[in-house]
């Protein structure tokens, strides 16, 4: 899968969070300073060639609907973070997290108990 653009990424969350939509349901979606229509109809033809959205003519409009969801979007991209910052090891990553203070004591908590709920399901 292609790593998404900044600009790529931020219509996607628009159309994520709508579901599906035509360009002025994107436009009103986008937050300020909202970029020309023209850039954004640039952008989801982009989407539509990188395989990450699809449309449907209806009228003279577009359509537009996602052809990969959030979380898969997100469980790859967390991927390639891994991967590439933090030497394939999650626990490297989690390990930035608490130093960084971005985790607290109850979010750690919670974390163990998923990787036992996990463990226990594989067996």
């Amino acid at each position: 899968m292609k790593a998404l653009t900044k600009a790529e990424e931020q219509v996607m969350l628009v159309v994520w969070d709508l579901g599906q939509g035509f360009l002025k349901d994107v436009m009103e979606q986008m937050p300020e300073p909202k970029p020309h229509s023209n850039t954004v109809a640039t952008l989801l033809k982009i989407l539509v060639e990188k395989e990450f959205m699809t449309y449907e003519v209806q009228g003279r409009n577009n359509l537009y609907k996602p052809l990969i969801s959030k979380s898969e979007y997100g469980k790859k991209s967390a991927s390639h973070l891994v991967k590439g910052y933090f030497e394939g090891s999650a626990a490297k990553l989690v390990s930035q997290f608490v130093s960084d203070n971005e985790l607290n004591q109850e979010e750690l908590e919670n974390l163990l108990q998923q990787i036992r709920d996990a463990q226990k399901n594989q067996h």
